[in-house]
């Protein structure tokens, strides 16, 4: 056990919860287990990851304008620091300016910190985030 504790005693500890799904669990692995300690675990609900005491979580802007703000922001308001990682998904359109209002509600809440990106960039965020952690 304490050769266990030696080899990651200098590596941050990355949380993923068990609810996720399996593939992107073993891509979590993959990609982060020789740099990290990747454990995973029970977590709040809808929360992904967690190092330290930074929560994360992604969504896609589709599901954001589908999903009644109310009942968004009360999740949300319940989870502490929690970083909100907003994966582009739509095509421009009329959804977007009421999209853009919403994901600006969000970002103003003090517990909330969001981010817009690409699909290809989650993994190079997700990186950075928790270097920053």
């Amino acid at each position: 056990m304490k050769n266990y504790e030696k080899k990651y005693e200098k590596r941050k500890t990355l949380k993923v919860n068990e609810n996720n799904d399996i593939d992107s669990i073993i891509e979590i692995f993959q990609r982060f287990g020789s740099k990290y300690n990747v454990i995973t675990t029970t977590l709040d609900p809808n929360i992904q990851y967690q190092t330290n005491n930074l929560k994360i979580t992604q969504t896609h802007t589709s599901t954001i304008s589908k999903t009644d703000l109310k009942k968004m922001i009360k999740k949300l308001e319940k989870q502490g620091p929690i970083t909100l990682i907003i994966i582009e998904d739509l095509k421009k359109s009329n959804e977007n300016k009421d999209l853009n209002k919403k994901i600006k509600i969000l970002n103003n809440l003090e517990n909330v910190t969001t981010k817009r990106i690409q699909q290809k960039d989650a993994f190079k965020l997700l990186d950075k985030l928790i270097k920053e952690a």
